[in-house]
Formats: structure tokens, C-alpha cells, sequence
């Protein structure tokens, strides 16, 4: 089909209309390749039309590609650099690597890298970039000291205390009456665990009853804003007092949960609150004095910066 009064390609934008119109089926090898880097030859891969690939590209490839696979919870093999028709080899890398190059060529050869768009989504991955590498030298420039590391041990030390946490069967009944009935037969030596597969309308019915281990609300949160990640649950506000008082093996009178459902739990086992040592936690507290480092430098920059914020521009944004 013949398109008339139409002086712009697709892949034209508005901006660039005085553009060659042969931009658009241009010769990549006859176009300027990028800059090879100083790349020695003995540590190149490839070449793409001048344009150099180098054992840096590929072991940056590689590392991608082993961060793919552990996203997937992929165990990672080493990739052999021989032929391998049942699995991906360095040779495969390279290819991608090299269609990568091809496509880069070809993409500014046709004018695509003056698009607004392009320049701002480039924009936008160069600033987050830049950002990480800056993060990267952070860390590098702000190793703590095994003195600051002990004073930071022995200033915080409260807050280096592994918290409390109980390990609860429960059952769970609709209404107050089979709860306690459940409840008497648990005192008069029935086996708990029995009851709950047998009555339990709750999680952990087929497990007898075990729901694992929990930490009281308080220790939960101080543990997350620490930046750990606690395995424990939390019990409902009701039930959490009550819990945390048991002996071991003893059974707790019904609780009203806020489903409206009764809970009766077990104390299965306890572990005691306990002081962490310092060679426990240092790598923590390294953490937390690079993040305190960090921001410290944030707030210099922001604070240096001429900032202004257009915040009445934000609920355009769209979502």
C-alpha cells in the first residue's frame, strides 16, 4: 500500500524531521562505531564493526546472568567455553553479546538515540547508575575500623539482644464452649496435639496444632526497622500476654480472637532473651555505620544542592 503526504518514518521523531531520510535503512558498519576503550587486543572477545567487545563485557554478562539465575533460585553451574547442546556455554554469551552490539549500532545509525523518549528513559538509567557506583565507592571509601566497630558494640549494647520467642500449638474452636470443653480434656491429659487434628477449625490443624515460633509485637517491629528479616510470626494483641506467660506444655484458657473464633494454645518450648556477642554481630554493625555514613553524606549533598520540589506536579504522575 502507497502512503501519501507522509514525510516521516516511524522511527523519525518529530524533532529530528530534517533528518537523511536514508538514516532509516543506513549501513551499520558504514556508521561511526563507539569508542573501543583502549581495549588491548589480547583482551578482546570481539569485533563489531570496530567496536570492541572485551573480557569485561563478558564477565559482566556473566555476572547478570548468575543474578538471573539466583532470582529464580537456580543453582549456578560454571559455563563452559565449549559447545554444549543441552545447556548455555560462553560461547552463547558471547553471541548474545555481540547481537547486543548489532542492535546498539543499528538502533543510533537510524537516528533512534535522538528520540526524546530515548534520551530520557537514558537519562533515567545513567542517573540510577551512576547512583549505584557511587553507593559502591561509598563502601569502599567508609570501612569501619575494628575499634569503631567495638565502641558502636559496646555503646548499643541493649540493642543487641536476641528477644524472647515461643514456639505454640493452638486450637482453635467456633465458640466459647468447645473451646473450653477442648481445653478440660487438655488438663485431664489428652494429647493436645490429638485435639487439634481432631477439633481445630485453625492453621495447623494437619500439623497437630504447631504453628511454629513467635516474637511478642515490639521485638517483631525492632527487628525490622533494624533491617533483619524475622522469620518468627506475631500473635494477635489479645493472646500475646497470655502466651507469653505459659510454662512449657502448659494450655492457655480461651482467648476470643479478632475473627470471633476461640484460641486455646500449648507452649511447645521457649527461648530465653540472650545478649549476642559482638563477633555475632559485626557484620551488622558494619552495615548500619556505612548506612549512618551514607546518609550523612545524603543530607550534605541535599543540603549543598539547589533543590526545588514541584510536589502539586506529583498526582499527575500516572500509576
Amino acid at each position: 500500500m502507497l502512503l501519501t503526504g507522509c514525510d516521516q518514518m516511524p522511527w523519525q521523531s518529530r524533532e529530528n524531521s530534517t533528518a537523511s531520510p536514508s538514516a532509516a535503512t543506513a549501513d551499520p558498519a558504514s556508521q561511526p562505531a563507539a569508542p573501543s576503550l583502549l581495549i588491548p587486543e589480547s583482551e578482546r572477545v570481539a569485533s563489531v564493526n570496530e567496536a570492541a567487545l572485551s573480557m569485561t563485557d563478558m564477565e559482566l554478562a556473566v555476572r547478570e546472568l548468575k543474578q538471573v539465575m539466583q532470582a529464580y533460585q537456580q543453582p549456578w553451574q560454571p559455563l563452559s567455553a565449549e559447545e554444549r547442546a543441552d545447556a548455555l556455554d560462553l560461547s552463547d554469551v558471547l553471541t548474545n553479546l555481540i547481537e547486543t552490539e548489532l542492535k546498539a549500532q543499528d538502533a543510533k545509525s537510524r537516528g533512534l538515540h535522538r528520540r526524546t523518549e530515548i534520551q530520557r528513559r537514558y537519562a533515567y538509567l545513567e542517573r540510577a547508575f551512576y547512583a549505584q557506583e557511587w553507593d559502591r565507592w561509598q563502601r569502599e571509601q567508609a570501612a569501619s575500623s575494628e575499634d569503631e566497630i567495638h565502641r558502636f558494640y559496646e555503646q548499643n549494647k541493649a540493642g543487641f539482644v536476641e528477644p524472647e520467642r515461643i514456639h505454640l500449638s493452638q486450637l482453635v474452636a467456633e465458640t466459647l464452649a468447645e473451646a473450653e470443653a477442648a481445653r478440660a480434656q487438655a488438663v485431664q491429659g489428652a494429647v493436645f496435639a490429638q485435639l487439634a487434628r481432631e477439633q481445630s477449625v485453625g492453621p495447623g490443624k494437619e500439623q497437630g496444632g504447631d504453628v511454629g515460633w513467635f516474637l511478642r509485637a515490639l521485638d517483631h517491629e525492632r527487628l525490622r526497622l533494624l533491617g533483619s528479616a524475622p522469620t518468627e510470626g506475631v500473635i494477635f494483641p489479645q493472646l500475646e500476654p497470655v502466651a507469653f506467660a505459659l510454662d512449657a506444655n502448659q494450655v492457655s484458657q480461651p482467648v476470643k480472637g479478632p475473627d470471633g473464633k476461640f484460641y486455646i494454645v500449648q507452649l511447645v518450648e521457649r527461648k530465653a532473651a540472650r545478649q549476642q556477642t559482638e563477633l555475632e554481630v559485626r557484620d551488622a554493625i558494619r552495615e548500619l555505620l556505612l548506612l549512618q555514613r551514607r546518609q550523612q553524606q545524603l543530607e550534605e549533598l541535599r543540603r549543598k544542592a539547589r533543590l526545588t520540589e514541584f510536589t502539586e506536579r506529583l498526582e499527575n504522575v500516572p500509576q
